[in-house]
């Protein structure tokens, strides 16, 4: 339940005054300026309580969406999502939103590939959503976005070789270390490892037994990972609850804080570098994991669990776009044909 206004009883829910502005709190997302003039505010809060109010603008519809779904998504897509919300309103902002049409997102696509063709994807799928919620609500009935193709995206093929992470290893310091050795060993993505702590850790019961686990909820997919609690991931995690004082996060700082994704990637590349290597990040480390599990025999559904794919057709492709490498080529031995005086067809 909301607080209780303490002024500004004449005006509409969560439209305030602030000084000499309005200002619109949408649930879950942050205040937005509406302006100084009152009327101008009401017209442009009906529009974000109800975006079909008056054919309401693509803005409107993208403001009342970055207020009301945006915040349930992970706090990385949701920051995502508002760059790329900004970017549509400065191209299509201005459309009616039940006018938008196929024609349009295309030469949005079109005109935004030729600085950025993987953004101009992103921000597509982020309009597609913003319409599938639009036509669950009534306010349109089709989606402008179905049917206009994405831009090609060359998938991620670089593997990172044995003798290039020991490299990296090696000149790494114990954050940076306890970082490779847990995307390594676990296959999980940057930002849910640097939130993993002893919080992570737990029992579950596995075929009868007791087994120690760190468990993960991975930000993206939303999925559950146990994984347990063995070899490297057990000398980390060991060595961590034996300090005098066990720090929050497994992956921190010398004062016991957690990094940010931005702020250890930083760390990184500077690593990378110093070691002499070039486009090699902590995300590649989630694709060698996976690589080098399927070429060890690793069942594919166990890697895509892993993984947290919904699809194991995502997980074929994930490995296989890292086995670059010279494949064998057919060996079988042919039989030589049968001679003629024996009736042979002359066929192996």
């Amino acid at each position: 339940m909301g607080r209780r206004r303490k002024s500004g009883f004449d005006l509409p829910p969560r439209l305030y005054k602030r000084r000499a502005s309005y200002w619109y709190t949408p649930r879950g997302g942050k205040p937005i300026n509406l302006g100084k003039d009152l009327n101008a505010a009401k017209r442009l809060w009906a529009e974000m309580e109800d975006p079909a109010y008056e054919r309401g603008s693509l803005s409107a519809l993208l403001d009342w969406y970055l207020g009301e779904i945006a915040p349930r998504k992970a706090p990385r897509t949701y920051r995502d999502n508002q760059i790329e919300a900004e970017r549509l309103k400065k191209a299509l902002g201005h459309i009616p939103f039940g006018e938008l049409r196929p024609h349009h997102v295309a030469t949005y696509r079109d005109e935004r590939a030729k600085a950025a063709p993987i953004r101009a994807n992103r921000e597509k799928a982020l309009l597609s959503h913003v319409y599938t919620k639009a036509m669950e609500r009534g306010w349109v009935d089709q989606n402008p976005c179905i049917g206009v193709k994405r831009n090609s995206e060359a998938k991620r093929a670089r593997y990172i070789d044995d003798a290039e992470y020991h490299k990296v290893f090696e000149l790494a310091s114990e954050p940076l270390r306890n970082l490779m050795t847990l995307i390594y060993r676990t296959a999980q993505r940057l930002e849910d490892i640097l939130k993993a702590g002893p919080a992570n850790i737990d029992r579950i019961y596995d075929s009868g037994q007791s087994v120690r686990v760190l468990k993960f909820r991975q930000g993206k997919t939303g999925k559950e990972v146990n994984v347990q609690v063995v070899g490297d991931i057990a000398k980390l995690v060991d060595a961590h609850l034996s300090r005098r004082v066990v720090p929050q996060t497994f992956v921190h700082g010398r004062a016991g804080k957690p990094y940010t994704p931005q702020g250890i990637g930083a760390m990184f590349r500077r690593l990378v570098e110093k070691a002499g290597l070039k486009d090699f990040g902590p995300y590649d480390l989630k694709g060698k994991a996976a690589t080098d599990m399927y070429r060890r025999g690793v069942p594919l559904e166990e890697i895509q669990h892993l993984l947290g794919h919904t699809s194991i057709t995502t997980t074929e492709r994930y490995i296989k776009a890292r086995l670059s490498e010279s494949v064998r080529p057919n060996l079988t031995e042919l039989r030589p044909p049968e001679s003629a005086s024996a009736g042979g067809s002359g066929f192996p």
